[in-house]
């Protein structure tokens, strides 16, 4: 599956470099969470955050994603817009470049590109999470790209 995230990785930034339309954003990235759901790499740096799940809505595509994350694992499916659970709303561009690791969380979350209709709590785990899965996204490139010992 490392393969297949890196993939899904690259044509992310591909997508983010240029003007990406926000309904090919949703899907991508699906194929991003469940991808790094499967990867050992991503999962590891999620082992101590607790589980949760909130509801990631893209609010102009009109879709929404529910993520589950924490404890070691990621769970992620399509979801309708007004789906229970905690709603933490951002653009297309935005959840591209945080789910997609090319935008630093810390820039999103106090620029105030992500908001969190829920409250504080939901918003601090939703910006551990992003950062965590940044992480496992670069462990994954670094021992894909490390010399066989």
């Amino acid at each position: 599956m490392r393969e297949e995230l890196l993939a899904a990785l690259d044509e992310a930034r591909a997508l983010a470099a240029g003007s990406a339309d926000p309904a090919l954003v949703p899907e991508l990235l699906l194929r991003i969470l469940v991808a790094a759901s499967d990867t050992p790499d991503v999962t590891e740096t999620l082992r101590d955050v607790p589980a949760a799940r909130a509801l990631l809505r893209v609010t102009d595509a009109s879709a929404a994603i529910e993520l589950r994350a924490g404890d070691g694992r990621v769970h992620a499916e399509p979801a309708d817009m007004r789906g229970r659970g905690p709603k933490v709303d951002a653009t297309a561009a935005t959840w591209l470049g945080l789910l997609g690791g090319t935008l630093k969380p810390w820039l999103a979350f106090t620029r105030g590109l992500v908001v969190c209709r829920a409250g504080l709590t939901e918003l601090r785990w939703m910006q551990t999470v992003a950062e965590r899965l940044q992480r496992g996204y670069q462990a994954a490139r670094s021992s894909t790209e490390a010399p066989p010992s």
